[in-house]
């Protein structure tokens, strides 16, 4: 078994590593263990990286996998926390195809990498197995986001439109467009009592600060509504999102 030995942060092959942080077009980053033996299993992994050869059973990684013992000025070079356990993958970025046969989830401009990793997790748990997000949300493959997926963005279609356009068509094949804007004059309120069993939805969740952007209101079918303590003005995207997701997804 070959493994390459990388103990400078100065070693060109680290300096591209490294630049993933911020440029993921192709490639992206995986932290820990547990992710990367996840990733293992659907064939995306190029690199492997290690402190200690012992942490992986590298058996499983075939001989495609290129394989770097690294040492810990180096590990810390690629990491994106501050306490890592020394084992990275790099990997191939697969766009999958949207599925349009289920319910879809449009971000537009959801800017912070946490929200969008719970939105991705949350998106798998209730069936919305495609994501579109306009192309000013943060990126899917961010190590922020990705952390926060914990492994379950490997079987979704994750994909940045533009989201007009993206609505436009959604609607053309027979999806309902549901929006989730706050005290907006907005027809067709709906909450969780409202039985959508047998629609395509395509659910949008706007922007932390701002909500859904207002040229976006002319396309809705639907306006879901959140029933909570009228003290409370509003919730975190994310929290949000997965409890509309977890309602729509209990009338399947």
């Amino acid at each position: 078994m070959d493994i390459n030995k990388i103990t400078s942060v100065k070693n060109e092959y680290i300096k591209d590593i490294v630049k993933l942080k911020s440029d993921y077009s192709e490639k992206y980053i995986l932290e820990g263990v547990h992710v990367i033996e996840e990733a293992l299993k659907y064939n995306v992994i190029e690199s492997i990286l290690f402190t200690n050869k012992n942490t992986l059973n590298l058996s499983e990684y075939g001989p495609s996998i290129n394989k770097y013992e690294i040492s810990s000025e180096v590990a810390e070079k690629i990491s994106s926390v501050k306490t890592h356990q020394g084992v990275f993958a790099i990997c191939k970025i697969e766009e999958k195809d949207i599925d349009l046969s289920k319910n879809i989830l449009l971000l537009d401009d959801v800017q912070d990498p946490g929200n969008m990793g719970t939105l991705i997790r949350s998106a798998k748990a209730f069936g919305f197995n495609s994501i579109v997000a306009g192309e000013r949300s943060v990126g899917f493959y961010n190590p922020k986001v990705v952390r926060s997926t914990q492994a379950n963005h490997f079987t979704m279609s994750l994909v940045k439109k533009n989201l007009e356009q993206m609505i436009k068509f959604l609607k053309s094949n027979g999806y309902l467009i549901v929006g989730t804007f706050l005290h907006q004059d907005v027809k067709n309120e709906i909450n969780t009592n409202t039985k959508l069993k047998d629609k395509k939805i395509a659910l949008i969740l706007g922007n932390e600060g701002n909500g859904i952007e207002i040229e976006y209101k002319k396309y809705i079918d639907l306006n879901y509504v959140i029933k909570m303590d009228k003290d409370v003005e509003s919730l975190n995207v994310a929290v949000a999102g997965s409890i509309i997701m977890s309602d729509i997804y209990k009338t399947i």
